[in-house]
């Protein structure tokens, strides 16, 4: 069970979906960081039978806030400045 779950795939939207690719271009991250968000269990792929590997952008930002509270928006460990927002591009 992630530390982030997914909603029920009728609550989400289509605008709040991305492939690891747009997911990662959304925050500004490669898109190695998602893989790894994944492998430690903060989030996961949407359960699409046979389908592409999908993901929810809102509990995505979930996972990346704590990320940044857990340092990594310190600029010794490569991160973003304090103050950055989605959208921003990044440092």
């Amino acid at each position: 069970m992630p530390v982030y779950p997914n909603p029920p795939l009728h609550l989400i939207r289509p605008d709040d979906i991305a492939d690891r690719a747009g997911t990662a271009a959304a925050f500004g991250v490669d898109e190695v960081t998602i893989k790894r968000w994944v492998h430690l269990g903060l989030v996961e792929a949407l359960p699409i039978p046979d389908g592409p590997l999908l993901y929810h952008l809102p509990t995505v930002a979930r996972a990346e806030l704590s990320t940044w509270r857990n340092g990594a928006d310190r600029a010794i460990r490569g991160g973003r400045p304090p103050g950055w927002r989605v959208g921003q591009a990044a440092a």
